[in-house]
């Protein structure tokens, strides 16, 4: 498969979320099905810092995983056929690993491990610069793609 940007304007049209919910910048590289490789640069006047430890100024691991499921969506939003259509989360496990300041780029990895009758199960790692911050496992469900059983 051939890989991809996203500007801005592209990620909000596919996840249907728009600032200041909106946690990624722009998509550097985007597998359908596969992959997603997005960025956010955080700055000082970004809303959370104003209004979540204002003496510490972090940000909020609700948001990093926020980024985190956004990033994983896109890979699978775009997978053909899927355009338009809602998954939802059903397992979360993740791991905030290190604090995040404001003037920081984050750099969002990805995975989408398998995706078989509507159940997709990915894996995602954000980093700021060499430093890993948080990773996350997540399972979420495309009920459009599982099949009804089949009835006698």
């Amino acid at each position: 498969m051939k890989d991809r940007s996203l500007n801005i304007d592209e990620i909000m049209e596919y996840l249907e979320i728009t600032p200041p919910f909106l946690m990624i910048d722009y998509v550097e590289r985007l597998i359908p099905g596969k992959s997603c490789y997005a960025i956010k640069r955080l700055k000082k006047d970004d809303w959370f810092f104003k209004c979540h430890l204002e003496r510490e100024k972090l940000m909020p691991g609700a948001l990093q995983i926020e980024a985190m499921l956004q990033t994983l969506v896109l890979a699978i939003y775009t997978i053909q056929g899927h355009e338009g259509k809602l998954s939802y989360v059903t397992d979360i496990s993740t791991k905030l690993l290190s604090s995040i300041s404001p003037d920081s780029q984050l750099d969002i990895y990805a995975d989408l491990l398998s995706y078989k009758r509507g159940v997709a199960k990915g894996v995602v790692k954000t980093m700021v610069g060499n430093v890993k911050v948080c990773q996350g496992e997540f399972t979420l469900i495309s009920p459009h793609d599982m099949p009804l059983p089949k009835t006698s």
